[in-house]
């Protein structure tokens, strides 16, 4: 067993040290506050720090909520940030194309992709800054997590030079309202789960290749 686990700790490691240089872009999740009382209004701003060298060049995401808690009564999205950082701040404008997708009781979705060439892009980004701006009716006793999906490709897709996909540590948000309590754990980055789910899927070959050995 431990020469598995070491085999699958030395796959996994391979896949992280060959990730993009972008491995320090961070985007994290800032509530107004974690405990509301129902009837409040709860924010949440998403923002995202270290890009460096790299630019945000689009994204597709989906943001995920509990519902039954949060936004029943009111939710508002501002995303003006990230189209300004897209392009519409720049000098001339290159308006990016952005949309707003999926929108349904805990579940807020956007794409967006800037037109503008990479290096306009990256002469005319911040290295950080807001990117939206959720805003919640606090509406049940509970508590709502608020963060990105799971799967790579369409819920949190945040997309750098040449269309590549950026390795990007993602935080989530915990609100409680009224009676509940909040209980937080860090988010994996994208390419931490890319290799728990290699991980996952070479287990079962190679406990069945032991199994075989043994016998």
């Amino acid at each position: 067993m431990k020469k598995i686990i070491a085999s699958l700790g030395l796959a996994m490691g391979t896949m992280l040290c060959a990730a993009p240089a972008s491995a320090d872009i961070v985007v994290a999740f800032t509530p107004s506050t974690q405990h509301a009382n129902i009837g409040d209004t709860v924010t949440v701003d998403v923002s995202i720090s270290g890009l460096g060298d790299e630019i945000l060049a689009g994204f597709d995401l989906n943001f995920f909520y509990n519902g039954s808690v949060i936004g029943g009564n009111a939710r508002a999205f501002d995303g003006t940030s990230a189209y300004g950082q897209l392009g519409h701040n720049f000098v001339p404008a290159v308006d990016p194309i952005f949309a707003i997708d999926g929108i349904a009781l805990g579940e807020w979705g956007v794409q967006a992709n800037a037109l503008a060439d990479d290096d306009i892009v990256a002469a005319n980004q911040a290295d950080a800054f807001l990117l939206f701006q959720f805003s919640f009716s606090a509406d049940a006793d509970g508590v709502s997590m608020f963060s990105l999906g799971g799967d790579l490709d369409f819920e949190r897709n945040f997309v750098g030079r040449r269309f590549e996909t950026l390795n990007v540590t993602i935080g989530s948000a915990c609100i409680a309202v009224g009676t509940g309590v909040c209980s937080t754990v860090p988010e994996p980055s994208s390419y931490t789960l890319a290799g728990l789910a290699l991980a996952g899927a070479l287990l079962p070959g190679a406990l069945r290749r032991r199994r075989e050995n043994k016998g």
